[in-house]
């Protein structure tokens, strides 16, 4: 009867994509996702980030489960980067004291400030002011291209289109807008109209299609626990004629066909990397959305909605990997919520330096030492309370509540995550 109801509802007033129904969850397990959504990132960021761009015709030998250095990572006969910090992840820490930023996570933390200053309706003239202020160094590829353009006068998102941005097939959208989802939990509508906006900053045409597959999969992730029901989600709200969906598609088949990710990540490599139709001519890169994209999907589907395994996997993928481990850290973070998380996985972010270890996740810590004009250290925990902050106004401004049920808070939250006995 649901299912009738609303189909019916979705062709008399034309909503999109989803159908909607109100969902009730307590503030407590929400701030506990979002605290998993925080840390899953900066760990599958960490995990990744020594072996970015090092592994693209072939997978790692190996399935990465922890965070390497360049030298532990040489004695495993493993392709390390020992030019940045990315090979140097545990001595770094210890000397921070806590994890510190990236721009798998850093250009998030602009995006918070920003719509705590302006307002969940943020402009492109506002994020434009967010950026020259607080990134000047530390980003590349269409990010570099998309702030190179602002300091000339253009703002987006004529800064992500082809026409400007030589870059504007590249993953930068996908590893940079996350944050929308976090914003508006189970509210998939929103969470990829917002994401789209922020994509076409530094993203053009079919390269924005991962990002907005991304963001519909972690805002349903607050009440979806299955992971190919969330790759289907992702892939519905995509055009079907996108070679990311066709990509998905694939993906979908192979992982029903093959059991070992290493078949499908062969199967994928020889059809995306360069893709040719007669309709796309797309450029053969590591960095490029469309492959980095379709490897996180691959290793979301063959993770099963195990932690370790999804990262793991996303890392040892190879191509531009410290993106895909955060993206699907991030993920895998808001279906566990921080205390659905390993001890493997919590371990990790509490043994992280070579010489101690921590009582809390990362320390409690994030270590701001790339984006100019925010503080330098900042609680994990107040990241989190900051962005339960933004949520709570966007689960009201789209027709829920919160209200108080014996000491308890709760959200009442309109959503357009699919119930499972529809």
């Amino acid at each position: 009867m649901r299912f009738w109801l609303c189909m019916i509802w979705i062709l008399l007033f034309s909503v999109p994509s989803f159908c909607q129904q109100v969902r009730h969850i307590p503030k407590s397990v929400i701030k506990d996702k979002l605290h998993g959504f925080w840390v899953g990132q900066m760990l599958g960021n960490f995990i990744g980030r020594p072996f970015e761009h090092r592994y693209v015709e072939t997978p790692m030998p190996i399935l990465v489960t922890k965070i390497y250095s360049f030298e532990d990572a040489l004695e495993r006969d493993l392709l390390a980067n020992d030019n940045h910090a990315g090979g140097y992840i545990p001595i770094l820490a210890g000397v921070l004291d806590g994890a510190f930023s990236d721009d798998d996570t850093d250009i998030e933390i602009v995006t918070l400030h920003a719509v705590e200053k302006y307002g969940l309706t943020l402009t492109y003239e506002e994020i434009t002011e967010a950026w020259t202020t607080h990134i000047n160094g530390f980003i590349w590829a269409a990010n570099r291209e998309a702030r190179t353009l602002m300091d000339s006068g253009i703002i987006p998102p004529d800064t992500g289109k082809r026409k400007f941005n030589k870059h504007w097939y590249k993953i930068d959208a996908q590893l940079t807008n996350e944050i929308w989802s976090a914003f508006f939990p189970g509210m998939i509508s929103h969470a990829t109209e917002r994401a789209e906006w922020g994509a076409l900053i530094t993203n053009d045409g079919w390269a924005i299609h991962p990002t907005i597959v991304y963001s519909a999969m972690i805002s349903a992730a607050f009440f979806e626990s299955d992971v190919r029901a969330l790759v289907n989600i992702g892939l519905d709200a995509i055009p079907t004629d996108s070679p990311v969906a066709m990509g998905i598609g694939d993906l979908l088949e192979w992982h029903y066909v093959h059991s070992d990710w290493r078949k499908t990540r062969k199967l994928l490599h020889e059809k995306y990397y360069q893709f040719q139709t007669s309709e796309y001519s797309l450029p053969a890169h590591p960095v490029s959305a469309l492959i980095n994209g379709l490897s996180g999907i691959m290793a979301i589907l063959y993770g099963e909605g195990d932690f370790m395994k999804t990262v793991s996997i996303a890392t040892s993928a190879g191509y531009d990997c410290d993106n895909q481990a955060a993206t699907s850290g991030g993920l895998l973070g808001v279906m566990s919520g921080i205390t659905g998380m390993s001890s493997q996985v919590i371990g990790l972010t509490k043994t992280l330096p070579k010489w101690k270890s921590w009582d809390s996740p990362f320390n409690d810590t994030y270590v701001n030492i790339t984006r100019d004009q925010l503080p330098s250290r900042m609680k994990i925990s107040s990241i989190v309370d900051r962005t339960v902050n933004i949520a709570e106004k966007a689960i009201v401004r789209n027709g829920g509540r919160i209200s108080t049920q014996n000491g308890r808070v709760f959200y009442r939250i309109v959503s357009d995550v699919p119930y499972k006995d529809i």
